[in-house]
C-alpha cells in the first residue's frame, strides 16, 4: 500500500473509510457505474455506484441530563417517524405535511441534547463533490437556516419538555457528508483478492459488531449475516426491501 508516509507491506487490506469510499473505489479501478437488477427482475444500466447526501444535524444547548432514565442510566438513541403534520413550535406555521423524521440523544460531550433529521440528497455530480474539508469545516455541506427551527419543533413534538427551547440551539456550523451505494444500503465484500471493503454507506455507529463479523471472514468463516450485502445482489436481483421511512439508512 503507497501512503504518503511511505509504502505499507501487507497481505490484506479493510477499507473501512466511511464518506472517503468513493475515492479508494476509484483507486482500485472499480466500476464508478454498475447495472443494478431490481427485486422485480427488471435490470437499470448504467447506475452510479456512490451518490452523497448531506448530513442534517445540530446541538440543542440544554442539558443533556433531562434525558436520563427514572433509573438515572443514559437512554438510547431515540429515533422517530412519524407521518403526522409539523408544525413549529414558535409560531404554529406548518413545517411539512409530508413524512419526516428526527433521531436524538443527549451528549455530555456536545453539551446539550445532539442529533439531526432526515439527510438531504447532493443534487451535484458525485465527481463533483469535495469530501474535503469534512463536516463543520465545510462552506458546502453544513446545515441550513431551516434546520433548527424543523428539529426543535420536532423535539418538542416528541417530548413536551423541549417546547419553547429553540433560543438554546447552538447556532454553529454542524452537519457533514454521507456516500451512499445504489440501493443505501451497506457494501461487505471482497475485491482483487485480498481487499475487503467495509462501505457502510452512512448506517455507523448502528453497525458496532461488523469489524468483528469481518474479522471472522478473514479468518476463514464466511458471516450469514454479511452474505446479503454482498456487492453481487446488484447483479442479481437479491437486494434489500425498499424502505419507507425518510431516512435512506433505515
Amino acid at each position: 500500500v503507497e501512503t504518503d508516509h511511505g509504502a505499507i507491506a501487507t497481505d490484506y487490506v479493510v477499507v473501512g473509510v466511511g464518506p472517503w469510499v468513493k475515492q479508494v473505489w476509484e483507486m482500485l479501478d472499480l466500476p464508478a457505474r454498475i447495472d443494478v437488477t431490481d427485486r422485480q427482475g427488471q435490470t437499470h444500466s448504467d447506475v452510479r455506484m456512490w451518490h452523497y447526501q448531506s448530513l442534517q444535524e445540530g446541538t440543542l444547548g440544554v442539558d443533556p441530563g433531562l434525558q436520563r432514565t427514572n433509573a438515572g442510566r443514559m437512554p438510547p438513541v431515540i429515533h422517530v417517524d412519524s407521518d403526522r403534520p409539523l408544525y413549529s413550535d414558535v409560531d404554529g406555521r406548518l413545517i411539512t405535511d409530508r413524512m419526516w423524521g428526527i433521531y436524538y440523544k443527549p451528549d455530555f460531550h456536545f453539551g446539550g441534547i445532539q442529533g439531526g433529521a432526515a439527510p438531504v440528497a447532493v443534487e451535484r455530480d458525485p465527481d463533483e463533490v469535495a469530501v474535503d474539508p469534512y463536516g463543520p469545516e465545510s462552506p458546502d455541506f453544513v446545515v441550513g437556516t431551516a434546520f433548527a427551527p424543523m428539529w426543535v419543533s420536532a423535539l418538542a413534538f416528541c417530548q413536551r419538555r423541549f417546547s419553547g427551547t429553540l433560543p438554546y440551539y447552538k447556532d454553529e456550523p454542524s452537519g457533514g457528508l454521507g456516500c451512499f451505494t445504489p440501493d443505501n444500503f451497506p457494501v461487505f465484500d471482497v475485491f482483487h483478492q485480498n481487499c475487503y471493503f467495509i462501505a457502510d454507506s452512512n448506517h455507523g455507529y448502528k453497525m458496532i459488531g461488523i469489524g468483528d463479523l469481518v474479522s471472522q471472514e478473514l479468518l476463514g468463516e464466511p458471516s450469514a449475516l454479511l452474505a446479503p450485502f454482498r456487492f453481487e445482489r446488484y447483479r442479481t436481483g437479491e437486494l434489500h426491501p425498499t424502505s419507507n421511512s425518510p431516512f435512506p439508512w433505515s
